[in-house]
């Protein structure tokens, strides 16, 4: 296609009235290698413990869930009616996701000026980022977080580029379906907000355009809130509860740092011209000056090292163009290569370490090396894990087994025990981890031999006079998982009830 306007320079202080066309065959080329890749490893190894709980949860449909809104659970309900109830089929939404990524990153280097250079890397460097190639290969929060927050970078450059403050009810109306998929997109509006303020551009806070657009935003995601409001308000509970698990002065200190690999090594230098493309034209400066405060502050609080990855994309677009200005600039088609060439060797050694491309037996042993990429080893072994319980629950009488309970202390297990356990004659799972404690036991009957894992024998002694050891949880080629060498334990003479028992089960992380 041809360009309408030649490369921006990056010294350009005002908007520009018309830019490129997209480059539709390149940019749909690389988002579709993307999805194809996504989808070519979507059945190994296995499913994820996230996607076990989002199953279970696909089955318990609500407003709300102690650690999420609504909206992937429903994502998961519309894929297993969809596709089938399978890894493959709950990724293909996720992998369609990244290709989306792709797409919107280059039309977020077009609306910068951007012509097929830009557009052409910047969308090369979204679909070979750590990032994407890990994050939008499961079905997460994250995966669609990503989309959201490239969605709304894209209308805010518009907006500020065009000057049309209708934009702000398109705006609202994403921001308001975002806060249904996970409440870290309040980060990004915030983080806009000041930004604006800051850069002095104050006429948007003064437009019914956006006022209408935040009501709609609020709206949208009011279900929610109401949720939370008759679940004791565990959104913010949980939120607590994350940051004393995660938070402290380890996580201040290793934030900038981790956005090396977040964003990709190799990709550091591009980034950093993007960054100095938007501080340099008074029109994009505000974006600049987003991802400027959200650092600081995910720096300061100690936040989870993907909680920044959104606010990437935009520097890739910036940084597409910054290397599409330099080349117009000084020449050197061998420039344009060299970066090409440098993203796809970052991408070889990305994919090991993002998405199940070696064989399962590769993976680390040991647990520092499986924290690396704990997604990764969360995929593995469910399966076994539900037939070892299994094998236990065989060596009891034929009485315990007919009213056996069977207790898991977190999320994955429960949610692997739900979904297999049907086929070894096991009950559905009782857990106190995040929303499996708000489904309660209802018809668990009390007195019954009960089998639990990943609990302590010490809270266990708390409900039952006997808890003796059974086993414990192995995994595939002996490679580090989280569940790895917990005890499973065999547990009779209850004393306290289930109802009495599960104030205390309650657990959020």
């Amino acid at each position: 296609m041809t360009s309408t306007i030649a490369p921006a320079s990056p010294a350009a202080t005002s908007q520009q009235t018309r830019i490129p066309a997209l480059h539709v065959r390149s940019v749909v080329a690389i988002a579709a290698a993307l999805v194809a890749v996504e989808l070519a490893v979507g059945a190994r190894y296995g499913l994820h413990r996230d996607e076990l709980y989002f199953l279970a949860c696909a089955r318990h449909l609500a407003w709300g869930y102690v650690d999420q809104p609504p909206l992937v659970p429903a994502a998961t309900w519309i894929a297993i009616h969809t596709f089938g109830a399978s890894a493959v089929s709950l990724r293909i939404l996720p992998a369609l996701a990244a290709g989306t990524v792709v797409i919107l990153t280059a039309l977020i280097a077009r609306e910068l000026g951007g012509d097929r250079t830009a557009q052409v890397l910047g969308a090369l460097a979204a679909a070979t980022s750590p990032q994407v190639l890990g994050a939008l290969h499961l079905m997460s929060t994250t995966s669609f977080d990503l989309l959201f927050w490239s969605l709304l970078t894209l209308v805010m450059l518009r907006i500020l580029r065009t000057n049309d403050e209708r934009l702000w009810v398109a705006f609202g109306t994403l921001t308001g379906v975002a806060l249904l998929n996970k409440l870290n997109v309040a980060f990004l509006v915030a983080g806009l907000a000041i930004a604006l303020l800051i850069d002095g551009k104050r006429r948007p806070f003064r437009s019914k355009w956006l006022w209408t657009g935040a009501l709609i935003a609020f709206v949208l995601w009011l279900p929610n809130v109401l949720w939370n409001a008759q679940h004791d308000w565990a959104a913010i509970e949980m939120v607590r509860s994350l940051h004393r698990e995660n938070g402290g002065a380890g996580a201040v200190v290793g934030f900038i740092p981790s956005q090396f690999l977040v964003v990709g090594p190799v990709l550091v230098v591009f980034v950093l011209g993007g960054l100095r493309r938007l501080l340099s034209s008074a029109w994009t400066r505000s974006l600049a000056l987003t991802y400027l405060i959200l650092l600081a502050w995910f720096t300061a609080t100690g936040a989870k090292p993907y909680y920044l990855a959104g606010t990437y994309f935009v520097l890739f677009g910036a940084g597409g163009v910054w290397v599409e200005d330099r080349i117009a600039r000084h020449g050197g088609r061998l420039r344009l290569r060299g970066w090409i060439a440098l993203m796809l060797a970052g991408v070889v050694v990305a994919l090991p370490l993002t998405l199940p491309v070696l064989p399962a037996q590769t993976l680390p042993k040991s647990g520092w090396e499986g924290n690396i990429n704990k997604d990764l080893s969360a995929t593995l072994g469910w399966k076994r894990f539900v037939g070892q319980i299994a094998a236990v629950a065989g060596s009891l009488t034929p009485s315990e087994r007919a009213h056996l309970v069977v207790f898991a202390g977190d999320y994955g297990a429960a949610g692997a025990l739900d979904f297999w356990g049907s086929r070894y004659g096991l009950p559905h799972a009782i857990s106190g981890h995040n929303n499996y404690w708000w489904w309660r036991p209802q018809d668990t009957p009390d007195n019954s031999t009960t089998i639990a894992v990943n609990l302590s024998r010490r809270h266990l002694l708390s409900i039952f006079t006997q808890v003796v050891p059974a086993g414990t949880v192995t995994s595939p080629h002996n490679v580090w998982t989280e569940e790895r060498g917990e005890p499973i334990w065999i547990c009779r003479g209850q004393k306290v009830s289930w109802r009495g028992a599960w104030p205390a089960a309650r657990h959020y992380g």
